[in-house]
């Protein structure tokens, strides 16, 4: 069984999309200030929008900002599963980031909150607790973690 870390914080707090080292997102086109902005902004198809989401002075304001944006076509059908694949591949193309994901070895990476997140995470408050989260953010940052190893095999 692997050994499980809370949230993603103190020496986890890397693979948080409030994490503030900036990554180039080919989809955006642009350099993003974190993996929140990246998201956010894929949510729309709108330029005026998603700039307005690039240009949110922090992690929290690009999440508030994220919310009110017009959706893409089939985003809660699948396309934000997409998006969140894009900003992760995008940002853990970082080498100095990838190197610390490989780091991890085995870990479960949970994506544990209070906030009643059990799609991206897995919500730790006494209504959710009894019923496991999907903890989507995790396995994906896992799936890339596994795909990078594979990639640096000869």
């Amino acid at each position: 069984m692997s050994e499980q870390q809370p949230m993603f914080q103190g020496d986890l707090a890397f693979l948080s999309n409030f994490d503030t080292v900036p990554f180039f997102v080919p989809e955006l086109g642009v350099e993003v200030p974190s993996g929140e902005h990246a998201f956010n902004a894929l949510k729309t198809l709108d330029p005026v929008e998603r700039q307005s989401v690039l240009d949110a002075p922090t992690p929290g304001k690009s999440k508030r900002l994220g919310r009110r944006v017009t959706l893409r076509p089939e985003w809660n059908a699948g396309v934000r599963v997409w998006a969140m694949q894009r900003v992760l591949r995008a940002k853990f193309a970082v080498p100095a980031l990838a190197s610390r994901l490989d780091a991890t070895d085995d870990l479960a990476l949970l994506e544990t909150n209070q906030w009643h997140d059990q799609f991206w995470g897995v919500c730790l408050c006494p209504r959710h607790l009894p019923v496991p989260g999907t903890n989507m953010l995790g396995e994906l940052l896992m799936a890339i973690r596994a795909n990078q190893r594979g990639a640096a095999r000869p």
